[in-house]
């Protein structure tokens, strides 16, 4: 099923980021739980249109304009889930719960975002999208998603088509939505490719499941700071 009526600009967005305590604050004791995958599994394609699994067409966020952001995280199996939750200080012990809860969280994640590419800026995960000359990628900091220290919201890069960009920012919380906790320190890893126009966004029947290959040349952007 055809779901476009004019051509959307289309981005690739790769997330590889998560929180942690303090025993994992030097990054060589994470590293090994957190490092990029060479390849992923996803509900979506890319090729000379987009292919888009039933099941993540459902699941979508936004109204379809003009642009298309496919959402694609490296840490996605059961053992990544186990890995995350020991950064956490967290331990599954119950193997059943564990795999009812992991399956939960992957079937409510977003896999792909619908909106409007244009003068008026769009929020994707911890960015702002706007059309100028070229695509500006803006940090759009708030305390829940990057933590402190606080960052102006300013333009980090331009998406252009085949050159991905690599954004590593660090921050921590000290508060949850219901008062005071213990620290936690996030990470937030990702990696955004400007892919171009296409002319055709198709919805598959069912579910279907992909491969697709992160990048591994990239411009880095470290906005990383030590954070206490």
């Amino acid at each position: 099923m055809k779901i476009n009526t004019k051509p959307c600009h289309v981005i690739q967005l790769y997330s590889n980021s998560y929180t942690y305590g303090k025993a994992y604050k030097d990054y060589g004791a994470r590293k090994e739980f957190v490092v990029w995958k060479t390849e992923i599994a996803s509900k979506t394609f890319f090729d000379e249109k987009i292919w888009i699994s039933q099941d993540a067409y459902e699941n979508r966020v936004g109204v379809l304009d003009n642009l298309i952001v496919l959402l694609d995280t490296n840490l996605g199996t059961y053992e990544d889930y186990l890995n995350l939750n020991r950064l956490n200080d967290n331990v599954v012990d119950d193997e059943e719960k564990g795999l009812s809860i992991y399956n939960q969280e992957m079937q409510a994640r977003k896999k792909l975002l619908l909106g409007k590419l244009g003068n008026v800026r769009t929020k994707v995960e911890i960015f702002t999208l706007k059309l100028a000359e070229e695509i500006e990628l803006s940090i759009d900091w708030d305390y829940w998603t990057i933590g402190d220290p606080e960052r102006e919201n300013f333009k980090i890069a331009e998406l252009k088509k085949d050159c991905p960009v690599n954004i590593k920012i660090d921050g921590k919380r000290d508060f949850s939505s219901t008062g005071r906790r213990k620290r936690t320190f996030i990470e937030n890893n990702y990696v955004l490719e400007y892919k171009g126009m296409v002319n055709e966004v198709e919805v598959l029947k069912g579910e279907e499941s992909f491969t697709k290959v992160i990048p591994k040349n990239v411009k880095e952007i470290n906005l990383m700071k030590y954070l206490k």
